[in-house]
């Protein structure tokens, strides 16, 4: 007669693994959104393709964490458009360059915060 193993103490790890690997796999497009954002801060087109990732990943997601994430990047998105049109246009007053370079600033802040707390499994900030 076989002996009977409880299905707790038998070893799952395979089927674990294969859950990791499918849970961060499904973090890569956010990933890749933030380095198309991180690529952004001398152009401007990889922004652009980062935000239309966003929007697609974020209607395709059930998970919360990625959905604020994706959030987060398409708003960086257009914060940062908002900021460069304003700057652009204030720079005959020369207070435009002052607004184009904080706006660079802020999108480095809103860079290294999502994509560090994102690295760490954690919501983005609120602002």
């Amino acid at each position: 007669m076989p002996l009977a193993i409880p299905h707790a103490l038998i070893d799952n790890s395979a089927h674990a693994c294969a859950g990791m690997t499918t849970m961060i796999e499904s973090r890569t497009p956010s990933h890749v959104a933030y380095a198309l954002i991180a690529l952004s801060i001398p152009t401007a087109f990889p922004m652009l393709v980062a935000v239309i990732m966003a929007y697609v990943y974020r209607a395709r997601t059930d998970d919360a964490l990625l959905y604020a994430h994706y959030t987060w990047q398409i708003r960086t998105f257009w914060i940062n458009l908002l900021l460069a049109i304003i700057g652009l246009g204030l720079t005959l007053l020369l207070v435009g360059y002052l607004i184009l370079f904080l706006n660079q600033l802020y999108l480095l802040y809103r860079l290294v915060v999502g994509w560090y707390r994102l690295s760490q499994e954690r919501y983005p900030v609120e602002w």
